[in-house]
């Protein structure tokens, strides 16, 4: 029996489908908030710490998923799995850049800023893989950049080193995707067995980079020491972190395989708004005319772009690109964790591997949240 059916099985009758897209937009939409929470409002600002979390996590979870067969990770000896360090360097980078620059900026500019990654994904596609992108997909990321920029010149809360920040996030997410892509034409792995060996190879370097830089004894001496952060919500906030890159690869493999990419697509667009929107309302966010049509032509923009993306790649029928934050892609990134992400309309890494006769398939990246 396919993981997916056996899993859907759990499900009741039509709820099953709704239940698996709900669970995709809240998993999607709450990883940076609870980073953000632990970063600021508690003020426990070690990235390394959190993602050594999240990825321990990660992996244990995927570890059970597959004990139960409610997904199937495809083995491959270590020497076909070498090429994997480098997406798994990458991703550290990657996500403790994006944790130092959602600290220091707010929620709405760091998303705005955070899609325009696909500027960056264009240019080393083309480098790396030969690809080139369409006029219309071009057009709508300049659209993407341009209210990006308008909403810049309204942000009260301006951080010069936090936007640097945010950029060279960008850039490192750029070339995290780009070699996550190689990585899935080299080892022929689909999205899930990605995010499990990514993450497994990154564990020992997140952990050795963190005793070196004296982080993981400074956040344990911290949590040990400060009473403040031996409140109840403190503890969810971490959990909920540390779960949060399991959870957006996870769901969005399961929306994918139980409904389509274009649902997907929908789904990480209303997330978008939605993020966008709380971000405002959260931490005393100061709202100008300026930012807000910013930010309101920047998600104009990211919409367009992933209907552009979807209604070229049906024609020509490639996968597709489902989230936009998978222009980094998951923008999101490096919001949380992972290899930042899309889901691809075909059949997800919960179902079994294909034989070795039949060429790799490509899959959608896996995402950081």
């Amino acid at each position: 029996m396919k993981a997916i059916e056996k899993f859907s099985g759990l499900g009741s009758g039509n709820f099953y489908v709704p239940l698996v897209v709900f669970s995709y937009g809240c998993s999607s939409l709450s990883g940076v908030f609870v980073n953000k929470a632990c970063l600021s409002a508690f003020g426990f600002g070690y990235p390394l710490a959190l993602l050594l979390l999240q990825l321990i996590v990660a992996v244990v979870l995927v570890n059970v998923l597959d004990y139960l067969e409610l997904v199937e990770i495809h083995k491959k000896p270590f020497k076909e799995l070498t090429f994997l360090f480098i997406p798994a360097t990458l991703l550290i980078l990657n996500v403790s850049v994006g944790l130092y620059a959602l600290k220091l900026v707010n929620i709405p500019m760091f998303s705005a800023f955070r899609r325009l990654s696909a500027i960056n994904v264009m240019i080393l596609e083309y480098f790396v893989l030969g690809k080139v992108e369409s006029t219309r997909v071009i057009a709508t990321v300049v659209f993407m950049v341009f209210g990006s920029f308008v909403a810049a010149l309204g942000d009260v809360t301006f951080d010069p080193f936090g936007y640097f920040l945010v950029f060279l996030n960008n850039l490192i997410t750029g070339g995290n995707l780009v070699y996550i892509k190689k990585a899935q034409q080299v080892t022929g792995l689909k999205a899930l067995s990605l995010f499990y060996y990514v993450s497994l190879f990154a564990v020992p370097i997140c952990f050795v980079l963190g005793l070196l830089s004296g982080e993981l004894r400074v956040a344990v001496g911290r949590v040990v020491s400060d009473e403040s952060l031996h409140s109840a919500g403190f503890a969810i906030a971490l959990s909920l972190s540390a779960l949060s890159a399991f959870m957006v690869n996870y769901t969005t493999n399961l929306c994918t395989a139980a409904t389509s990419a274009l649902t997907t697509a929908i789904t990480g667009q209303v997330k978008n708004v939605l993020q966008t929107i709380l971000g405002i309302v959260a931490w005393g966010y100061e709202v100008t005319i300026t930012n807000l049509i910013g930010l309101l032509l920047a998600l104009i923009g990211s919409t367009l772009f992933a209907w552009v993306k979807y209604n070229e790649n049906s024609k020509s029928e490639t996968p597709v690109a489902t989230e936009n934050e998978n222009l980094t892609k998951t923008e999101e990134e490096a919001d949380v964790v992972g290899v930042e992400q899309g889901a691809r309309k075909k059949p997800s890494s919960m179902s079994p591997p294909s034989r070795e006769t039949d060429p790799p398939k490509e899959s959608p990246p896996v995402k950081s949240v």
